[in-house]
Parts: C-alpha cells; structure tokens; sequence
C-alpha cells in the first residue's frame, strides 16, 4: 500500500481535498501540489498551515459588520458633541458603506458647508446623489471633481458622470464636458 495507505482514513483524505481545493482556488506556486500529493496528509497539513492559513486574514472584512455600527453610533454621539466636518465626513463614509445613501448624503452637506477645500466630500456627494437617483443634484459635485481632477478616484468620477440614465435637458452639455475632459 505504501504512501496511499494514508489516504484510507476519513479524516487524512478530507485534509488532503481541503489542501486541493484551497491549491485550485487559489492557484499558489505549483511545488505546493507534488508536496500536498507526494506527502499525503503531513504535506496537506503543511500547504495549509503555510498557504492558506493566512488566508484567513482576508476573512476579517466580511466580518467587520459590528464594529462598523459600533463606530457609526460613536461618531453620532460625537458629532452631537463636535461638529466638526472630518467627523461628518467619516460618519458620511461609513453610511456609504452601508449603503445608506440618504443619511450619507446628508452628512456630506454638513461637511462641505463648514468646509470646501477638499475634492472628496464633493465626489462622495455626487456618488451619493447618482445612486439615489438625483442626477441633476449631481452634475455640479461631479462637473466640480472633473473640473479640478480629472483623474480623481482613478478617472471612476466620469462614468458617474457618464451614468446610462441620461440627466434631463443636458445631454449636449454632458458630451461636450465629458470629451473636453478626456
């Protein structure tokens, strides 16, 4: 039987398809398949201590779900406290985050209308405004963004700007800005 004897036992053969899946999940140097098929188990437990248990690291943002509502309450008692626009600017973040648009947006108000030197509460505003459906609201946050950056957040503020919906009574104005910014 030799070296495949191993693979009789439930427990050595699970540890080995784990090791495999993770290997053509992940595609890793090609040595890690002869180590995890010549070794058997003992090489399937190394791959996997080596590999793919630092892997699991990358787990840690789908789990974040409660820290960030804990953090959305604290910035909400603290913006009661300082209202300041960093701090309606981080809590604006973490709505976006969330997906909650509306509140976001309405944070990023207040952030710009104590401050309007900086581009990215401007760009997160449009963002915001264009997945609620507000596009007019939009056009001046995102013509703002293109007009001193073109390439703000890696050129991603133009296909806000150029969103399928088209914004009422500007298509002409929305090509001709969007070609002059190319």
């Amino acid at each position: 039987m030799g070296i495949f004897s191993a693979f009789l036992n439930p427990w050595s053969f699970l540890l080995v398809a784990l090791a495999i899946i993770h290997f053509i999940r992940r595609r890793p140097d090609t040595y890690w398949l002869y180590i995890i098929l010549f070794l058997g188990p003992l090489g399937a437990g190394i791959y996997l201590l080596v590999e793919a248990l630092p892997d699991l690291g990358l787990l840690r943002q789908s789990f974040k779900v409660f820290p960030r509502k804990k953090r959305i309450h604290e910035l909400e008692a603290a913006v009661l406290d300082n209202p300041s626009a960093g701090n309606y600017e981080e809590l604006a973040d973490l709505y976006m985050e969330d997906r909650n648009f509306s509140k976001a947006r309405a944070c990023y108000d207040r952030a710009i209308s104590s401050r309007t030197d900086s581009l990215d509460p401007f760009y997160r505003r449009g963002v915001c405004e264009v997945e609620l459906g507000d596009f007019t609201a939009a056009v001046p946050d995102l013509e703002r963004v293109i007009g001193n950056d073109a390439g703000y957040d890696f050129h991603r503020q133009k296909g806000c700007w150029r969103t399928p919906t088209p914004i009422p009574g500007s298509p002409a104005r929305q090509r001709t800005s969007f070609s002059r910014r190319l």
